[in-house]
């Protein structure tokens, strides 16, 4: 089996640097799939962005497969929003 290797790029463009580790794990524990089966990779960037990045090393090229693996990034990416503005909403009160 191919191992899967979910990457999550964390803006912390803004966040002083004391703060950045903190930052950095409450978006991770909240965002991370308890399901996934792979390796996960968190990498801060400074950047106002954040994504989530699914790299599977074995080509998907079944429309499906493609419809499916879309999908999950998308709705990995929306809940990787919401859980950032609730973080910078909680560090601007």
């Amino acid at each position: 089996m191919e191992t899967k290797i979910l990457v999550i790029y964390v803006g912390v463009q803004g966040i002083r640097a004391e703060d950045i580790q903190d930052f950095v794990n409450k978006v991770t524990d909240k965002i991370i799939p308890k399901t996934f089966e792979g390796e996960i990779i968190i990498i801060p960037t400074n950047s106002p962005n954040t994504k989530i990045e699914c790299i599977n090393p074995k080509y998907i090229i079944e429309p499906e497969l493609i419809r499916e693996h879309t999908e999950m990034m998308n709705k990995l990416q929306e809940e990787l929003q919401h859980q950032l503005n609730q973080l910078k909403k909680g560090n601007n009160e």
